[in-house]
């Protein structure tokens, strides 16, 4: 038998073990369990997180910066929020700093994102996470978790864009959305339209805290008077994961 073949059969011949999880992930999934679906909003804690990236791509683009502030039932914490800038692998496109203000050299003394990410890991907590169009912000979030703690993000995720679509179907014709398709839906437009504080766009800071003035407002209007349950968001927005 050949060398090669001889350390294949070995290798196929050894048991497959998993790699350990990094203990800041472990003690994330650990705060995330026992929650009950039908919890009342009231009662939990939620945290609103945006991010800032160079790019759509989970693969070839980076983040650049992470915020998040803390709700504690439908009350933001003002004082309690997560901010830090990441010092990403590679250069920032141009046309990304024109959009968020973030240069390679104003990033390059950052925090890793490994560091950035445990740091967040522990601000959430137990908490849900909320964000504007969150789809993106995790898909970078647990790219950077699978890479360099061995997993996904134990955390479930409410997206405020597909609140405001389940809100505005139902506001804007009582036959069902009529004039839907007209209507603007970036977190920008949705603050001003009802009337919420409007904060300078694409700060990561200030887009999580716009972010959640806009969560406040939708989970009380589907609420229509009643106490909500994690389930009805569920129901509501029709995104969300465990």
């Amino acid at each position: 038998m050949s060398r090669f073949l001889a350390g294949l059969w070995e290798r196929l011949g050894r048991p497959f073990v998993r790699p350990p999880v990094h203990p800041a992930l472990a003690a994330h999934r650990a705060a995330q369990a026992g929650r009950e679906a039908g919890a009342r909003l009231g009662n939990l804690e939620f945290v609103v997180l945006d991010t800032e990236l160079t790019g759509f791509d989970p693969k070839r683009d980076a983040v650049v910066s992470v915020a998040a502030v803390r709700l504690r039932g439908l009350s933001i914490m003002a004082g309690e929020t997560f901010a830090a800038l990441t010092r990403p692998p590679r250069d920032v496109p141009r046309q990304s700093s024109l959009v968020h203000g973030l240069t390679a050299s104003a990033l390059s003394k950052a925090a890793g994102l490994d560091e950035v990410l445990a740091g967040l890991l522990d601000f959430i907590g137990p908490a849900v996470v909320v964000g504007h169009h969150v789809d993106l912000d995790m898909g970078f979030l647990n790219a950077a978790s699978r890479r360099f703690f061995g997993g996904d993000l134990a955390a479930p995720c409410i997206d405020t864009l597909r609140l405001a679509m389940a809100y505005e179907e139902k506001r804007l014709s009582p036959g069902g959305g009529a004039g839907l398709e007209h209507a603007a839906f970036d977190l920008a437009s949705l603050c001003r339209r009802y009337g919420l504080p409007e904060f300078a766009a694409h700060d990561a800071r200030h887009d999580a805290l716009a972010a959640a003035y806009l969560f406040v407002y939708l989970a009380k209007k589907l609420g229509r008077g009643r106490a909500l349950t994690l389930a009805d968001l569920w129901r509501a927005g029709r995104h969300w994961w465990m």
